[in-house]
Parts: C-alpha cells; structure tokens; sequence
C-alpha cells in the first residue's frame, strides 16, 4: 500500500520520465520544489533561440573526442588542468539532450560516454594522470565522475553508474580514511578547494547505489575540512565559516568558482544526512554572495577571486566576472531553490542569466567570454587550451544556460511553480492520467505582459504559483479576466480547480530603475526588470559634454516669472536607494542588439537656470559591445554628472587579459 501511495506521488507531481535519479531510502531532506521532467520543456522566442544557438552551434559541435584524450594518454604535467572537460561539456549535453530528447542527441552521449568509460583502467581509475594527486587530479576526476552519472540519470544504463562507482572506489582506496588527505592535495595557493569539491559527485553516487561506504567517505571528506592541514594550520573550515556569516572572500582561499562547488557538493550533503548546519551554512553562504560579491549583472570575481565585489563594482576591476563564477552561481542558486523554495533564488538566477550569463555567449552560440566588465569592450575567451580546443570558461558558460529548463517551471507538493515568464510550452502530470499543458504567450522581458492558458483533459484542483520578482512593486495579476490580489513579491499561490480552457495573464511593473551603487552612491546604474541597461558607442559617441541621470528624484520645476525649466539639486545622498526613470523603446534596432531605450539626462549649462531634459540611447547589457572589437565600447555605472568626453575606457582588453602579445580574437565562428 505505501509503494502504491509512492507511485501515485510521484505519477501527480511529474517524477522523472527515466531512471528516478534519487534513492528516496537514502534521502533525509526533500527538495521543496523539484525540476521539470525530460523532454516536458519547450521555451521559445529570444530565450528559446539562444538556448538552441548554444546547443547545436555549440555542445554539439564541439569535438568531445579531444575531451577523451586527455584520460587515454595521461601524463604529469604540473599545469594539466583538461581533465574537466569531458565533464563540462558532458554534462552541458546531457541536460542538453533532457530539453530535447532526440535520437541524434542521445547517440552522441552514448558514443561520449563509452569513449571515456574505454579509457578506465581495470582497477577502476579514471584520471588524465599518471600518477595520483597531481594538481588537477581530482578536480578532473570530479568532472568525469558527474558526467557518468549524468549519463545514467538521463538514460538509466547502469554501465555509467558501476563505471561511475568503481571510479570512485579508486579514489577512496588512495584518499580515504589513513590514506592520503584531499585536504593536501591540489594546489596549496587553493587550499585544495578544486580537490574537495569532489563531494558533489560521490554523495551523488551514494544516492543512486545507497551503498554506505560512499556516505562515509563523503562525511570524512567534510570532516577534513575543520582539522588542520599542511597547507592551512586552521583548516578550510568552510562550513564553520559560512554558518558565522564570514564574507566568501576570507573563507578558505578566495577562489569562487571552487568555493562555490564545495558548497555544492555540501547541499547535497544535506539532502542525505538532513544535517540542519549544511542547509544553514549554504543558505548563509549564498546570501553572502549576493550582499558582498555579485555585481548589477548577477556575477563576482577579479582575476577568478573573490574580491568584494559588490563595492567595487564601479572600479575598472582587472578580470572582472569570469564566466565559470557566473555558471556555477546560477547553479548553485538552482540548488538552493530547490532545497528552500525560497523565491528570493529564481530572482538571482532571471538576473544573471539575461545579463552576466547571455552577455558572455558568443551570438551564434559556439564560444563564450572567459571575463566581462562593466565598461570598456567585451573580448572572446582565449584558446587556453589547444589539444583540446577550448577554453574552462567555454566548456562551462553552457552548464549555466543548460539548467534553465529545469527550473524556469518547477513541481512542488501543490503544483506547478513558475519562476520564470517566457514565451514557450510547459508539461505536466496530473492525477489519474490527466496532463496539463501550460501556454505562455509573452516577449517577457520586453514588455511585462504574459498570458498562461491552461489545456487539459478534465478539471483538477491544484495550485499555480506565481513568482512576483522583488522589483516588481506594481503587479496586477488577472484569472479569467477577474483581478485578484498580488503579492508585492514572493510567490502568488492561485489555488482552485482548473479547467481547460482557463487563463491567468500577469502584468509585471517594467518601470525604468535608477539605481546607487552600493560602494559609490554617486555612481548610478539603469535596470528594467531583471535587465541592466548600459550605453554603447553604437548610440552614444564621446564628446565635450556633462549630463546627470534624470529620475523621479529630482524636483523639476517651472518657474513662470523667468520662464526657465530648472531641477533643484540635492545631495546624492539624499536620494532613495531605488528611483524610477521614464523609458521610451527605440526601433528599429542594429543588428544584434536586443532592446534598447530613450534615457532622460539633466543637460546644466549653468548653475541653476537653463537647464534642458535631453535622451540618450542605452541597451540592454548583453547586447552592450557585442561587436567584441575595440571600437564597440560600453559602460553600465554612470558617475553624477556623467562626462561624455570621457564615458569609455580604451584598450580595456588588456585589463581583461594580461599577456603580451596580439588581442585574442575568436578561435573560429560558426
């Protein structure tokens, strides 16, 4: 009776199409809100056109058998790092083939897959070295392990979960308990982050075999981190730290593409143990991020680290945003909103992906930025690697856009959670083999109107939820044409019984918002919904002129007796954190830009009289410079007042890449 009780659990709430990836008799803690199934998801018009750009001009284009190589020649070069992209990019094309379910996509995984699996040694092993513990040992071996059991989740052949399992039967027989510790190993400047997040894939394991040594390596391996090592006297301490509130940059090394990924492998840690402490310290951990580390754009990092970033976000930063942070900080908040439910998470992630993540991708979809600023001119990743013709930022921007699916309409114990508007089609499961399919018509983020029309067989009663996004102060929310009461934000539960037919449409408040910086108030910044304005060169030129951005903050007056227009000017300071700009759209649009809009400045020829409103262009921050050439310049901050003589910093590139030598340019373009 209760295995009856389960299935029909499952059965209403959309259980996987395939393999049910977890082991429930393992689980301790349930997700809140889990993703959409295989094959469930179809999402169209500009978001839709950019996913299938990154999957056929990219992914599936890529020559994964120079990935392979790397795990059948092996050797010991100090700076061999290509062990991680097999696993990158494998992973970007199983969730790739998940979103489409195709006969040709699953045959690539497949030949992928036996092509690595052919390279394990009859022991089990699975590295690109020779011997153990080089560098990137085990941060290659992270990767080819989440790939195997990628592959499993998406297929259900349990080839990839024993090669998976015996893989890391290796790795505990020379780095479990009395062996050697992963807590000194990989590079010491790390504080053996890259090694440990290793955590991720072997408790992975335990939850698709239930087998508990794999439970126990996987609490040894977070044990480790409080003792002391030889590479650190207080230990990395990462969970101590997050639990205290430590800002990420002074926990353990700075490094936040590692970090983060230890933090990841600790959520599912929790899912297993239902250890309370985990769940806090990534959620404290997350929020930290957010307060002290992620720019206007949704992403941190100079030079890959850590560096208080949210403060000096108006500074021309040296390497600003490496596409790998802004991947893994979208996958890491998808963790966190699953495990939570917490909405606060699908605003981050509607954030990075329209500005930091899609910003980063090449138009036709085949390679990515490796840094992106905020001013100056975007520049293509470097060839890092050519063996293996790619570049860590290339192999890992995909994994990134790749999780939109999952989560943009998610399954909760009541319903459908929609977390993300976009035009496109959205399955899912009811009761007694009742499917509802849900409809949104919208060019959201364009215009905040989107329509949801609900097909189904029969009514049913369940409830829809609705994320309101944080900056959406004015919502009005209609089902079948009767207004009904929004949140301010957070999630809008409409819960009834629904029937065929139904429409729910949703008016979000697109107004134009000024913002200050949180590091220099006298900097301030554009956003209109989740997207980040910034004037480009396109529309704006330098010359000798200063303007002030003209919000609702500013007391604009007429004064009759000297027939002048004029705006009392106060302190910045006195402003509120938020303000709203009228914004008027421009069409028609140069090619590969996106949205953009007519911006009011304040023109002060004179102190206080004669003062004019006049419009500059600005886009939005993907398309900002999206020529990568050293004319198309752009900048998102703004300092009051703005002096156009000199709005763009030139020859940034070089801030972005410091090596001599030529301005790297696109290996090959599709």
């Amino acid at each position: 009776m209760k295995n009856l009780l389960i299935i029909k659990i499952l059965i209403f709430f959309g259980g996987c199409l395939t393999v049910t990836a977890q082991n429930s008799a393992v689980l301790k803690a349930n997700d809140r809100l889990s993703p959409s199934p295989k094959g469930t998801v179809s999402i169209q018009g500009y978001l839709g056109q950019k996913l299938e750009l990154c999957i056929q001009n990219g992914i599936m284009q890529k020559d994964y058998e120079l990935y392979i190589k790397p795990f059948a020649v092996r050797n010991d070069d100090p700076s061999k790092w290509q062990g991680e992209f097999w696993g990158k990019w494998f992973t970007s094309a199983a969730l790739a083939y998940g979103y489409q379910p195709s006969q040709k996509h699953l045959n690539l995984i497949q030949t992928a897959t036996e092509g690595l699996m052919n390279t394990q040694t009859p022991q089990g092993r699975l590295s690109s070295y020779t011997k153990d513990f080089g560098d990137w040992d085990i941060w290659g071996r992270k990767y080819a392990l989440l790939g195997l059991v990628a592959y499993y989740d998406q297929t259900g052949d349990k080839r990839a979960l024993d090669a998976a399992a015996r893989g890391l039967d290796d790795l505990i027989a020379v780095a479990g308990p009395g062996k050697q510790k992963l807590t000194e190993t990989g590079l010491s400047l790390l504080e053996a982050l890259s090694s440990n997040s290793v955590l991720e894939p072997v408790v992975l394991i335990y939850q698709r075999t239930g087998q508990q040594k794999y439970l126990d390596f996987a609490n040894y391996i977070v044990e480790q981190w409080s003792l002391p090592n030889k590479y650190t006297a207080r230990g990395m301490r990462l969970v101590e730290d997050a639990l205290a509130g430590v800002d990420p940059i002074h926990i353990s090394a700075p490094k936040g593409y590692e970090q983060m990924s230890c933090f990841e492998g600790l959520c599912e840690l929790y899912r297993v143990t239902g250890n309370q402490k985990y769940l806090d310290a990534v959620v404290t951990f997350g929020h930290k991020v957010r307060e002290t580390e992620n720019m206007i754009v949704g992403s941190g990092s100079s030079g890959e680290l850590w560096c208080n970033g949210a403060m000096r976000q108006t500074e021309l930063l040296e390497q600003p945003m490496e596409t790998c942070v802004t991947a893994t900080w979208i996958k890491f908040c998808y963790q966190l909103l699953r495990l939570t439910g917490d909405p606060v998470w699908a605003d981050e992630m509607e954030v990075t992906l329209y500005n930091a993540l899609l910003g980063a991708m090449a138009d036709d979809g085949n390679w990515w930025a490796y840094f992106s600023p905020l001013m100056g001119e975007r520049m293509p990743s470097p060839l890092q690697v050519p063996s293996c013709n790619t570049s860590c930022c290339v192999a890992n921007g995909p994994r990134g856009l790749l999780t939109v699916p999952g989560w943009s309409v998610m399954r909760s114990n009541d319903g459908p959670v929609i977390n993300l508007y976009a035009q496109g089609e959205w399955k899912y499961a009811l009761p007694e083999g009742n499917e509802l399919v849900l409809n949104q018509n919208t060019d959201y983020p364009k215009t905040g109107e989107i329509e949801l029309l609900i097909s189904q067989k029969k009514s049913a009663r369940y409830t829809i939820s609705l994320r309101i996004p944080a900056w959406s102060k004015n919502t009005k929310v209609w089902v079948n044409g009767d207004l009904v009461e929004a949140n301010a934000s957070g999630y809008l539960q409409l819960g009834r019984e629904w029937k065929d037919g139904d429409k729910v449409k949703l008016s979000l408040d697109m107004r134009g918002r000024v913002l200050k910086a949180p590091g220099n108030p006298n900097q301030m910044a554009v956003m209109r919904g989740p997207v980040v304005l910034a004037l480009d060169s396109r529309f704006v030129k330098e010359k000798s002129y200063n303007l002030w951005l003209l919000h609702d903050g500013y007391n604009w007056k007429h004064d009759q007796s000297w027939k002048i227009d004029y705006a009392l000017l106060e302190p910045v300071s006195s402003f509120p954190q938020e303000m709203y700009i009228d914004l008027n759209p421009v069409n028609p649009l140069p090619d590969g830009v996106w949205m953009a809009f007519e911006v009011p400045f304040l023109y002060r020829p004179t102190h206080f009289v004669n003062h004019k409103k006049e419009s500059l262009v600005m886009c939005d921050y993907a398309s900002a410079g999206n020529q990568y050439s050293t004319e198309n310049l752009f900048r998102v901050w703004m300092p009051q007042p703005l002096f156009l003589n000199y709005l763009y910093p030139k020859d940034s590139w070089r801030v972005l890449y410091q090596k001599d030598g030529d301005r790297p340019k696109f290996p090959h373009k599709h």
